[in-house]
């Protein structure tokens, strides 16, 4: 994948889309022809990511509708969902990473792979901790907000 393509393409995309209103449906053909790249391939969703991060930065994002390739304008109340899902996402790369470092051949290290290994695994260990506790704190947060009255009722 030819990167700098994909870094122009994203910057083109989040250039057409930064004026669009909130939950304005972008269809795929128009992406595919914003990026010149053809859906389902890496340089597409490539761009896409690339002109998240840049729309980001100007208080915009954009989310598959999950129809076919559509993306659409979050809505300001859906960012909280969004980063949700983020978190989620970072919870599976550290169960992988969890995979990997439980199944490492420990006994076959020389000392210093061990040790270093040690330290690894600990730091994995800590933000395993950290990544968890997280992701139950911010679904518990990003649930349906109750009014104080009830609240206390419960």
């Amino acid at each position: 994948m030819d990167e700098t393509k994909t870094i122009s393409a994203g910057k083109a995309l989040a250039e057409r889309l930064k004026d669009k209103d909130f939950g304005e449906i972008i269809p795929r053909q128009e992406i595919e022809e914003i990026t010149k790249t053809r859906w389902k391939t890496s340089r597409y969703y490539g761009a896409i990511s690339k002109a998240n991060d840049i729309l980001t930065e100007e208080g915009k994002r954009i989310a598959p509708t999950g129809k076919g390739g559509d993306y659409q304008i979050l809505y300001p109340g859906d960012y909280s969902d969004a980063y949700v899902q983020e978190i989620k996402r970072a919870k599976k790369c550290v169960t992988r990473g969890d995979k990997i470092i439980r199944g490492a051949p420990v006994n076959q290290m020389t000392a210093d792979e061990r040790q270093r290994y040690n330290n690894v695994a600990d730091f994995h260990n800590r933000m395993q901790a950290q990544i968890s506790g997280s992701y139950v704190e911010v679904k518990r947060l990003a649930g349906k907000k109750m009014h104080p009255l009830e609240a206390g009722l419960q």
